[in-house]
């Protein structure tokens, strides 16, 4: 049997076990477990040598396999073993924070949990972990803006406003902002504050890794009491807000399925076909990230309206295929020219 599946089957004895107050006897576990007995005994013997706490009792003439008692009030959390595991194995959905302080705080909250298991289940935990790893977009380097991290997330805390020297991208220029921030979120591999901008005079977004310089201006802020960031990006396909309006996309067979088990916005609406294709309604902004999105899918995703969209899509798809073509030639004159024969000069 793999490995990974008799690391899943004692995971999942050791949450029966949590479960049963009274315990459970050879033929329960066998059950539960949907295996021998014999492979019950082996795996019971394994957790105990790892250092999990389970005991046997007797019920009259039937034995009882649970957890001694008082081991939940043993621990220095009120959480049961199973939860600790779960925790433990969490650090591969941080991977993305990686050199933030929520990253280093749940490093130093596991080598917690590790120390309070013995030696011997060590191994057993990291086996767990290895079976759950999390597969994502390409994420950013928060390694260089630790610092301002910290002093974003201490200002919005302590409510303190801030003066930021931030780079747009959009206008390839620095400037210099002072902001009160409201709400820091993650999104799509990178970190974002929406923070009241007193330049613009109204809340925007600001990309945390593009924060060049900061400083407190020892002024203080309130958050307005009518603020609400769900409200707030309502109506947003990623972070670029815009007003909301009917995007139907229609999907061809080889991609329906796959849409349809998605929630891809609190808005969307499906409507099966019956060839097996669908189409799917969203409201939401008109913006490039929902065009992007799209194109992403190429030939197998129609946009039906809003015909200011489909326009757009059909210029992209037409400056695609001329990109493509312009490089083709250019490789055909680049061969064509390493094919000549050099003349020999006498």
């Amino acid at each position: 049997m793999p490995r990974g599946n008799q690391v899943t089957r004692q995971w999942k004895l050791i949450q029966s076990l949590e479960r049963s107050r009274r315990g459970l006897t050879f033929d329960e576990l066998s059950r539960e477990l949907d295996c021998t007995t014999r492979t019950v005994m082996r795996d019971l013997d394994h957790i105990q040598a790892v250092g999990f706490p389970v005991a046997e009792d007797r019920d009259g003439k039937e034995k009882r396999w649970k957890f001694v008692e008082g081991y939940r009030s043993d621990l220095p959390v009120p959480l049961s073993l199973s939860e600790l595991m779960a925790l433990y194995f969490t650090r591969s959905l941080l991977k993305p924070l990686h050199g933030t302080p929520f990253h280093s705080a749940l490093e130093s909250a596991i080598a917690k949990i590790r120390a309070l298991l013995p030696p011997e289940g060590h191994g057993f935990l990291e086996q767990i972990e290895g079976t759950v790893t999390t597969r994502g977009p390409a994420f950013k380097d928060y390694t260089r803006v630790r610092g301002v991290l910290e002093a974003v997330t201490t200002a919005r805390l302590e409510g303190r406003r801030l003066e930021i020297r931030y780079y747009s991208f959009s206008r390839e220029a620095l400037t210099t902002r002072r902001i009160d921030p409201y709400h820091l979120f993650y999104h799509q591999g990178g970190l974002y504050i929406a923070a009241h901008d007193h330049l613009r005079g109204e809340v925007r977004i600001f990309a945390l890794e593009r924060i060049r310089e900061l400083r407190q201006t020892g002024e203080s802020f309130r958050i307005p009491e009518d603020f609400d960031f769900d409200g707030y990006m309502h109506g947003s396909f990623g972070i670029l807000r815009g007003e909301a309006t009917t995007i139907r996309v229609h999907f061809s067979h080889h991609r329906a399925k796959w849409i349809a088990e998605r929630t891809w916005h609190e808005s969307q609406e499906i409507q099966s076909l019956p060839d097996g294709e669908l189409i799917l309604s969203l409201n939401v902004a008109d913006t490039a990230e929902i065009k992007a999105w799209i194109l992403g899918f190429g030939q197998d995703a129609e946009v039906l309206e809003p015909a200011s969209l489909r326009e757009e899509i059909r210029a992209e798809a037409e400056a695609l295929l001329r990109r493509l073509e312009v490089s083709d030639a250019l490789r055909e004159i680049s061969a064509e020219q390493l094919t000549i024969p050099v003349m020999e000069v006498f």
